[in-house]
């Protein structure tokens, strides 16, 4: 896994640290260069944060924040949107076009989009309508084997590419540089060692 202080050295435009549950971690991921604040909205993840904690560390943030939702239902992401000042909302289940389609007519135009798409996947799904950027990655809190082939083909402008992968290993010296990469605060605590 990438750690939270390689965020400089990635060479990115972004950079999103998820799983941020208190002052500290936002504060933590603001002085290693994070773009994005990712709040976990899934009871049942251990890195997840209640709306109203979520709220109060979003209050004079120096992050843009991000909504992390899974398969949850088109009401509740509205719900936070209107509790918490969102700049964008991961999809990190299995939601369908319809949904992206109908989330995307009742969200403000500032919000982005990003949709998960899943590196176990022989050919990710990165073909939806109303989709801002991708994550590149797996569901909330999953650590990944990545299968580094995928990325030889793959336009990466509009991609995020997870950290939280098993090995703390090499990222491979891919041709085109992601738009950005995300990393759990929590699991952050291995070191990746870059390729030149």
């Amino acid at each position: 896994m990438a750690a939270l202080t390689q965020l400089k050295t990635l060479r990115s435009k972004e950079s999103i640290v998820s799983g941020i549950t208190n002052r500290a971690d936002l504060m933590a991921a603001h002085e290693a260069g994070a773009t994005y604040a990712g709040f976990i909205f899934v009871l049942t993840s251990p890195y997840g944060i209640a709306i109203e904690d979520a709220k109060e560390i979003a209050k004079d943030s120096p992050l843009k924040h991000i909504g992390i939702f899974q398969n949850s239902d088109l009401a509740d992401i509205l719900y936070v949107v209107n509790e918490i000042k969102l700049d964008a909302i991961l999809l990190n289940g299995w939601e369908t076009q319809a949904f992206i389609t109908k989330l995307r007519e009742q969200l403000p135009k500032s919000i982005k989009i990003i949709k998960i798409a899943h590196w176990k996947d022989d050919a990710p799904k990165m073909n939806y309508q109303d989709v801002d950027f991708y994550l590149l990655g797996g569901h909330v809190g999953e650590i990944l084997e990545p299968n580094w082939s995928l990325l030889k083909n793959m336009d990466l402008s509009n991609v995020f590419l997870s950290g939280n992968w098993k090995d703390s290993g090499l990222l491979p010296n891919i041709q085109q540089q992601p738009l950005g990469f995300e990393l759990n605060f929590k699991m952050s605590t291995a070191k990746m060692h870059l390729s030149h």
